[in-house]
Parts: C-alpha cells; sequence; structure tokens
C-alpha cells in the first residue's frame, strides 16, 4: 500500500513541474501570467496639446477622472512635448505629423507613429467678400502665424498651384501667435488672415463681419487628393514593444473618444471647457465640427501621411528631420 502511495506522488509532481514548465516564458523569465498582469497595472503617461488634439482625448481626459488609466498632461507648446519624449518623462504624445518625424530622426527611430488624429483646420477668414478661390488672393495682403513650419509650407504651397508666387502676387505678413492675430482680425485691423481652429472660432464669435473665405483643407485636396494630415500621436518604439496591449488599448479608447466628439460636440465643448482644452464651451461648439478630426490607423497610416510629409521635405527637409522617416516609422499594430 505505501509503494503504491509513493507511485502516486512522484506521477502527481512529475505532471505538476510538467505543468509549470508548459507555461509561456518572456524574455525576462516571466511566465505569461505575470506579464498580463504587470501589463495590466501599468499607467501610460500620456501627453496632448491644447486645441484639436486634446479635443480628441477630451473624453479620455474625463473618463480618467474615475478609472485613473492614464496619466494625462495638456499642455500648451510643441515644445514641451519635444522634451518630454526625448526625455523619456512620456510615454505616448499627440503632436503635429512632421514634428513626430522629426523626433523620430533626433531620436535615432525609437518613435512611432501609432495614429493620424486630425487632418487639419486652417482656414482663411476675410472681412468682406471678394475672396471666393485661391485666385482672388492676388494682389492681396494676407497675415498669417507659423513662419518657418507647417503652416507658411502648406500656404505657399496652395498659392503656386494656384499660380501665384507668394512674395509677388501675394503679400504675406506673419505674426508670431495665433492669438495675436485673432485679436487683430476681429478687431478689424486685419481684413485677411490665414488661421486655425479655434482660433478661426474665436473671431468669429466676436466679429460677424468676418466670414470664413476659405477652407484650406479643403484646397488642399484639390491640389494634391490627398488630406492634410497634420496631426498624429506617436510613442516611443521601448514602450510599444513592452506594452503591446497597453498600446492596443489607449488605441481603442482614442478610437471611442474621437467618435463621441464627432458625434455629440455640445457635449464634448462642455468637457473641453471644463479640462481647458479650449477656452470656453461657446467656441468649442463652433469650431469642434471644423477641426478635421479623424482616426486612422495601422497599415492605413502611411498612405495618408506619406504624401503631406512629402510636400514638407520638398518645401524643407529640415521640417521633417533632414530625411524621410523609413516605413517603421508607422506602426501596424
Amino acid at each position: 500500500m505505501k509503494k503504491l502511495l509513493l507511485i502516486l506522488l512522484s506521477v502527481f509532481a512529475l505532471l505538476a513541474f510538467a505543468a509549470c514548465s508548459s507555461e509561456p516564458v518572456n524574455d525576462n523569465g516571466a511566465n505569461q501570467d505575470e506579464q498580463n498582469v504587470q501589463e495590466e497595472a501599468i499607467t501610460p503617461s500620456v501627453m496632448t496639446l491644447k486645441g484639436p488634439t486634446g479635443v480628441a482625448m477630451a473624453k479620455m481626459i474625463d473618463d480618467n477622472e474615475t478609472t485613473g488609466k492614464y496619466d494625462f498632461s495638456l499642455v500648451g507648446s510643441p515644445d514641451e512635448i519635444v522634451s518630454a519624449i526625448s526625455s523619456g518623462e512620456t510615454d505616448i504624445a499627440a503632436m503635429p505629423t512632421n514634428l513626430a518625424a522629426k523626433l523620430y530622426a533626433k531620436n535615432e527611430g525609437d518613435l512611432q507613429m501609432i495614429s493620424v488624429i486630425a487632418d487639419g483646420s486652417l482656414y482663411i477668414l476675410e472681412n468682406g467678400e471678394t475672396i471666393n478661390s485661391l485666385a482672388d488672393l492676388q494682389g492681396k495682403t494676407i497675415y498669417a502665424t507659423g513662419q518657418g513650419s507647417n503652416p507658411q509650407y502648406i500656404l505657399e504651397y496652395l498659392l503656386n498651384s494656384a499660380g501665384l508666387t507668394p512674395g509677388e502676387d501675394v503679400e504675406i505678413i506673419y505674426r508670431s501667435e495665433h492669438a495675436e492675430l485673432a485679436t487683430l482680425m476681429a478687431s478689424g485691423d486685419v481684413d485677411i488672415a490665414m488661421l486655425p481652429e479655434p482660433n478661426v472660432s474665436v473671431v468669429l464669435t466676436k466679429n460677424d463681419q468676418i466670414r470664413v473665405a476659405l477652407d484650406l483643407n479643403e484646397e488642399w485636396n484639390n491640389a494634391t487628393g490627398g488630406n492634410l494630415t497634420m496631426s498624429c500621436v506617436a510613442a516611443t518604439k521601448t514602450f510599444i514593444a513592452e506594452h503591446p496591449q497597453a498600446v492596443a488599448d489607449f488605441l481603442a479608447d482614442l478610437q471611442q473618444s474621437i467618435t463621441f466628439a464627432l458625434d455629440d460636440v455640445s457635449s464634448t465643448a462642455a468637457l473641453c471647457a471644463k479640462h481647458g482644452i479650449i477656452e470656453n464651451e461657446a467656441v468649442g461648439e463652433i469650431s469642434i465640427p471644423k477641426m478635421g478630426l479623424t482616426y486612422v490607423d495601422g497599415a492605413d497610416i502611411e498612405p495618408a501621411v506619406s504624401g503631406y510629409l512629402t510636400m514638407l521635405f520638398e518645401a524643407d527637409p529640415s521640417s521633417v528631420g533632414g530625411a524621410m522617416p523609413a516605413e517603421d516609422f508607422y506602426y501596424l499594430k
């Protein structure tokens, strides 16, 4: 009897050992269950900008007050994102698409674009009724912001596509801040201006004589057949490799947040005012539908973005980091 009992105990011990040995093991020696627990416990740090990129995450930011799923930071300048990504202070960040390309080059490829979230929101405003096409800008003076960056390259590309030479057929005067130019336009000191949302809506709420003369997003589509894919979300490759499930969860939440913003503008405007993403709810209600919010991920990212980045590269190689990013810049999921 004792002999039989010893045999049975030995068999059970061997089975238990085999079961433990068969558990999946990751590179660090932890079994798969332990890895999943580690991923569930991670709290990704996420940085976004005021304006359209923040609007895309408004529902996520509000929900996070209850869930605590993310560590959100809302900032006012892309320079803060450059510093945070480069120092490892943040894992995921929303930013202009060309800034993502520059950071990819600066950080030796340790960055991937994981989603496109806005197609652009640049408009020509006029205090008058004379401009109904790009050709109508001949002989005019346009005030604009963004000298040496995307808005300048976009405006000059579109003027050239319409047969107009910037600086000759059209005078362009640059101001350093969107808010400064919006104030000048609203006060009547400027007759024609190129501005992005939500600054456009700020002007329209303050001066009912101002109108949107041209949607430069539509003009870009007419000239190139593509969209002004100006805003994206990127993450470090290191974070993606270590926490793929956290990235997948983030993208699912982001898509839901953008869908909510498009479907329920009023509620989203209230959330944006609550969290300081847009200065007030009234401006949010007007501007959100004109921000070009979208959601693109996976294999669709490169076709959506590459044409826009190519235009920037041809205008000024430094605008995308000196060279077009390689294919591994685009996260395929």
